[in-house]
């Protein structure tokens, strides 16, 4: 077993490379008592580096191709916008990036001008009554909708505007969706589920007369549900 390290084998960690019969954890303390970092690049970490590229990059075509999407299939996947464009050029996709010419752009229905707007829909370009453009269309192809039902895209691209592309469901399947699709709403649901019960636990363990009371109003409500 080797216990003196050379200049050269010291040189090769600085360089971030393992010497050949030293083994990961020797080098990792020896480079802590040097006072600097060390991070090896092995070719297993290559080998599993190449396969998730690969992995990684038909998703994003796949994910291209049915959507359309840039900014979502970036974050879906954890890459930058400007990786999931280069994907996108490389062979040949078709996209739609929110540009400002897009956003800027007018669509004319019925006589009526509607704008992109920044929550990410087409409505009437007017100071009055907002219309959705794509609630307005699917109500003259099926009628009248509720008032409280919502009018969401198939494919997820809110720029195709095609009749077969919308569905009319209710906002808690809309809700279920977007978090059974998104990753980063679904993160922002959980963590405000974690942040509301440590408020729980704190605001009871300050005053205990909040729990007796959370735990009064469960009983009471299963009493009414069980009548």
């Amino acid at each position: 077993m080797k216990n003196k390290w050379t200049e050269d084998e010291i040189a090769m960690l600085r360089n971030n490379i393992l010497p050949p019969g030293r083994t990961l954890h020797s080098a990792y303390t020896k480079a802590f008592r040097l006072d600097f970092c060390f991070c090896p690049v092995l070719k297993k970490s290559f080998k599993v580096q190449r396969n998730r590229t690969k992995f990684v990059t038909g998703s994003v075509i796949k994910e291209l191709q049915k959507t359309g999407k840039v900014r979502a299939t970036a974050r879906k996947y954890g890459i930058s916008y400007t990786t999931v464009m280069e994907i996108a050029r490389k062979h040949g996709i078709q996209v739609n990036p929110d540009s400002k010419k897009k956003r800027n752009e007018t669509i004319v229905f019925e006589s009526k001008n509607y704008a992109w707007s920044k929550s990410g829909f087409y409505w009437r370009c007017t100071s009055g009554k907002r219309e959705s453009l794509a609630r307005l269309i699917y109500e003259r192809a099926h009628g009248p909708i509720d008032g409280r039902m919502v009018v969401i895209f198939k494919d997820g691209n809110k720029y195709n505007l095609d009749i077969e592309n919308l569905v009319c469901v209710t906002p808690q399947e809309q809700g279920r969706q977007h978090y059974a699709n998104d990753p980063l709403y679904r993160a922002q649901c959980l963590a405000a589920l974690t942040l509301g019960r440590l408020n729980t636990q704190i605001n009871e363990a300050i005053d205990p007369e909040r729990k007796r009371k959370r735990i009064e109003k469960t009983w009471t409500t299963r009493r009414n549900r069980n009548v």
